[in-house]
């Protein structure tokens, strides 16, 4: 949306839904491995031609703090997933917790 929106490109808000779907489903898999999220977002582009690939030369230069913040936002959300779904099936233990 980012790079839509640095090109004057407008997207309607299904157009806005669409690539958000795109890019959930073409993020799967990437957060183990290092500077995936630069190819994956690449992908999604590819996808999406409503959008220039050429955009990805303003996200280059902050890709890797991007990335630094992913991994950390992806280890949050493992260990609150982990303790919603102990909890759920009532095997958390608070008092070791």
């Amino acid at each position: 949306l980012f790079i839509a929106q640095a090109f004057n490109i407008e997207l309607s808000l299904t157009q806005q839904l669409t690539l958000v779907g795109v890019a959930m489903l073409t993020s799967k898999g990437a957060s183990g491995v290092a500077g995936a999220a630069f190819v994956m977002l690449t992908s999604t582009l590819l996808v999406f031609p409503l959008i220039p690939v050429s955009g990805m030369v303003l996200i280059l230069g902050i890709h890797r703090f991007m990335g630094t913040g992913l991994a950390i936002a992806n280890t949050i959300g493992n260990g609150v997933a982990t303790l919603v779904v102990s909890a759920w099936e009532h095997e958390l233990d608070r008092t070791r917790l």
